[in-house]
């Protein structure tokens, strides 16, 4: 059997409330489909449709890529489109340069046998929402997305994550921890 794996950094629960409540309040009337509170986190690798019997292999690799990788501040300042303003298709929590995050996914993506060049710059961002483009079109004006929004959180762990379709919605389930140090 397969199942639809990516990895990923839990939010805490307090900053998921902070991030629902603003959406409700700021952006709620926008053509949208938004993130299930329980649902945001900050994608490191898309692993696709994996093989359940694979699943050891990638745990293994994960655990080799994070055993040395210390705990690390993540910090978010703004609300703005994805993955750019001239190709709006998501609405993201924007994240600061951070070079232990940089170092964390270059470990991880060569640990998993992905094609890695020189450390590249990952830029952080958690999904808050799909852009429903026919609807956002009709708009005008466009509505802007300016939004002053801060907040920051310690990275002390990574997570092997599920994604289940589950009535008609993405429910994501994490299969395995692995602690940073």
């Amino acid at each position: 059997m397969q199942k639809r794996l990516f990895i990923g950094i839990s939010i805490p629960d307090d900053i998921k409330k902070r991030i629902f409540r603003l959406i409700g309040k700021e952006f709620d009337n926008f053509p949208v489909k938004w993130v299930g509170q329980r649902n945001f986190h900050l994608t490191l690798n898309f692993l696709g449709y994996i093989q359940e019997e694979k699943i050891p292999e990638i745990c293994n690799a994960i655990r080799s890529a994070t055993e040395n990788i210390s705990s690390f501040e993540l910090s978010f300042c703004g609300i703005g489109f994805g993955p750019n303003r001239e190709q709006k298709k998501m609405i993201w929590a924007l994240g600061a340069d951070c070079q232990e995050l940089e170092n964390l996914k270059y470990s991880l993506d060569k640990k998993l046998g992905f094609a890695v060049r020189d450390k590249k710059k990952f830029l952080p961002h958690i999904n808050l929402g799909r852009i429903k483009k026919t609807e956002w079109q009709k708009l005008s004006p466009e509505p802007e997305l300016k939004k002053n929004f801060s907040f920051s959180f310690s990275a002390s762990s990574v997570d092997l994550i599920e994604s289940r379709f589950e009535k008609g919605k993405r429910i994501y389930y994490a299969i395995e921890n692995f602690p940073l140090k």
